[in-house]
């Protein structure tokens, strides 16, 4: 079933337990979790291991269109009905940013299992789309290794070339700040809202409507169980059309519920309770 929202109509967010089947993919340094639903609390995931999911893995009533693929650049959950990705999420500080140039070396996710189809990189052609890096390739510029795998076309939305490189550029500038300028420990969860009708380019990509992005910060060398309603918390939910280069973020800021009700996800599923509901009305 599509990852389509039902604007402001909450749904019934049940968090899906999986069992995990887990795969290792040398190519793509990826770690798959292939989704069976099975509602054994036992089965639960181990954030531990992965900091880029630390204040929750993001779970939808139905976890038959999440392929979840794990790396250590960032975490994502793969729609093999629109052939993009239904969120991506990733943690940041200063020691992700280096001086490592961008690569421009964008290329299919061989982590992907048969069966799911594989973008390339010139599916976008033609259609007027920018590949959009939903974790910007600006976020990982401690070496080519991590660069590199911001480039994979899991990892990418159709974006208009004015909101690409205009208003959500700046909004990625400012996330960065956060940690260079502010000190900050940044959490990040960013994917697109996809309302019935969208459009699909080349018979394969579907277009969000809009792009959102969750962002949490917390004081240097604090991680979850540090949390508390003191944490920052900036949301964006930004129309995926032209004429926004110009705009100013701030025109489109939200709060986490909105875009939980706009999605069907559970966000910051693993804050406690009181400060995740605080924190995500705020």
């Amino acid at each position: 079933m599509s990852k389509l929202s039902t604007p402001y109509n909450i749904f019934t967010s049940a968090a899906a337990i999986a069992v995990i089947v887990i795969l290792y993919s040398c190519s793509d340094s990826g770690i798959i979790d292939n989704n069976n639903n099975n509602n054994n609390n036992n089965n639960k995931i181990d954030t531990n291991r992965n900091r880029n999911i630390e204040l929750g893995i993001p779970r939808d009533a139905d976890s038959s269109d999440d392929f979840i693929i794990y790396r250590q650049q960032y975490v994502l959950s793969y729609n093999k009905n629109l052939n993009v990705a239904n969120w991506v999420s990733w943690y940041l500080n200063d020691s992700w940013i280096g001086s490592t140039a961008r690569c421009d070396c964008f290329s299919r996710d061989s982590a992907l299992s048969a069966g799911l189809y594989r973008v390339a990189d010139n599916d976008y052609s033609g259609s007027g789309y920018d590949r959009g890096h939903i974790c910007p390739s600006a976020d990982r510029t401690s070496s080519k290794e991590d660069n590199r795998l911001t480039f994979k076309m899991t990892n990418m939305y159709p974006q208009t070339p004015d909101l690409n490189q205009g208003v959500w550029e700046k909004f990625e500038e400012f996330e960065r700040s956060l940690c260079l300028d502010s000190n900050k420990e940044v959490y990040i969860i960013s994917g697109g809202i996809f309302h019935t009708g969208y459009r699909i380019i080349n018979g394969k990509i579907a277009v969000p409507d809009s792009c959102f992005k969750i962002i949490v910060g917390l004081p240097k060398g604090k991680r979850l169980a540090d949390i508390t309603t003191s944490a920052s918390v900036y949301c964006v939910l930004m129309p995926n059309i032209a004429g926004v280069r110009k705009e100013d973020w701030h025109n489109y800021l939200t709060t986490v519920r909105r875009i939980e009700q706009s999605t069907g996800y559970n966000f910051l599923s693993d804050v406690p309770k009181t400060i995740q509901d605080y924190l995500e009305t705020k």
